[in-house]
């Protein structure tokens, strides 16, 4: 098992899981929101992809007890939810693809 308390990595795992999700979300989530309901899904659907971040940084601090790794995803996620409130919320334009 991997037993490494790093910033960098914390980060870039971070980094990694929250734009796999991120585009998970944008490619599939209008496909099964779709289902549910008749109009197209808003851009506040893209907060969900934090949540994978969130729990990966309490796995490292509560379980592992990497605080290193813990601060990197914790900025990775501060950042991100910063720059979809500058750059995505409230704007006239949908991200989703279909």
């Amino acid at each position: 098992m991997w037993k490494n308390d790093n910033f960098f990595i914390g980060f870039l795992a971070g980094l990694l899981l929250t734009l796999f999700t991120a585009a998970l979300i944008i490619f599939a989530g209008p496909l099964i929101y779709n289902i549910f309901s008749e109009n197209q899904p808003e851009n506040k659907l893209l907060l969900l992809a934090f949540i994978p971040g969130v729990l990966l940084m309490r796995w490292y601090m509560k379980k592992m007890k990497f605080s290193k790794a813990g601060s990197g995803v914790l900025v990775v996620i501060f950042l991100s939810i910063i720059l979809y409130f500058v750059l995505i919320d409230g704007k006239p334009f949908s991200i989703f693809v279909f």
